[in-house]
């Protein structure tokens, strides 16, 4: 199969490097954004999928706006593709990339849709508390995520699961679901299914209001919206008017919490033991504003802070 590849973050990059173990696939030309500048130099850096693309020696091809890129679609129409793979690619695809190739734009979506559709469907499912996800491969129309399904696979959520982990092992299930999809394209054994638009919901973008946490919550909320938000953006709260990011918490399992939301209540463990308004968090790694991550016994000696003190 001759085919593109558009993606532009993180999971895009994995994806193209996972997709390229089974042999079988290699993009003919790789679609990214332009680089960003970074650092303190403020350089301009090619992101992952461009990094992943050269190491492969795929031919690169940068684009912001490929809805308004005419050397990119008179490209589409002399090399004509049978697919163009969007993994991950942060740019709304519309004609006439939707139906030129022969079987049209296939993404890789890390939901079980119609289920969380959007921009942060791995965040959203932890923060939710879903114990089950999934991974979608469908074919792209104009609508948002709504395109008919060609295959899907669940996913369990651990409670320790972090964005970053549950999208490792979405990815792995992914990648084989869209190799075998990839194969029924090309045997024509691929059955479409619609979605059923009465069971949709959406996974808009992570704000960052919704970043911050304080202690007046239950305990399960603030443990789920900490693993949601690891390794990006972080949640984060503020102790004596700093503000802390936290990157690792555990969940404790008492009932009858006795403490005021913030109380430490056990400083014995490897981990300091605070309470919520509803159950309690062990604060297993942390980090102030401009400074390295420390673990949570180190947190509680910087500040010499003490069983019944109030983090606040």
């Amino acid at each position: 199969m001759k085919f593109w590849y558009m993606a532009s973050g993180s999971w895009g990059a994995q994806c193209l490097l996972k997709l390229r173990e089974k042999k079988d696939f290699l993009p003919e030309m790789v679609i990214t954004a332009n680089p960003k500048p970074s650092g303190r130099g403020l350089k301009l850096k090619p992101n992952e999928v461009e990094e992943a693309a050269t190491s492969l020696e795929c031919f690169i091809r940068r684009s912001d706006n490929i809805n308004l890129d005419e050397e990119l679609k008179r490209e589409l129409f002399v090399r004509k593709p049978d697919a163009i793979l969007v993994i991950d690619f942060g740019q709304k695809v519309k004609e006439p990339y939707l139906s030129t190739p022969k079987f049209g734009c296939i993404n890789l979506h890390p939901s079980l849709l119609p289920k969380y559709r959007g921009a942060a469907p791995i965040q959203r499912a932890i923060m939710d508390g879903q114990e089950i996800t999934g991974v979608t491969v469908f074919k792209l129309t104009e609508q948002m995520d709504a395109g008919p399904i060609i295959a899907q696979k669940e996913v369990l959520i651990d409670l320790d699961d972090t964005a970053y982990t549950l999208g490792m092992k979405l990815l792995s299930e992914g990648v084989n679901l869209l190799a075998d999809a990839l194969h029924s394209l090309i045997s024509g054994a691929v059955q479409f299914k619609e979605q059923d638009e009465s069971e949709a919901s959406y996974a808009p973008k992570i704000t960052s209001e919704e970043s911050f946490f304080n202690f007046s919550k239950e305990a399960i909320k603030i443990h789920n919206k900490v693993r949601a938000l690891n390794p990006k953006p972080g949640a984060y709260t503020f102790v004596k008017g700093k503000r802390l990011k936290v990157w690792r918490t555990g969940l404790i399992n008492a009932e009858d919490v006795l403490g005021l939301p913030g109380m430490i209540l056990n400083t014995k463990e490897d981990h300091p033991i605070i309470a919520c308004i509803k159950g309690a968090i062990s604060l297993r790694e942390v980090q102030w504003e401009g400074k390295p991550p420390i673990d949570g016994r180190s947190f509680l000696n910087g500040l010499r802070l003490r069983e019944g003190d109030v983090l606040s």
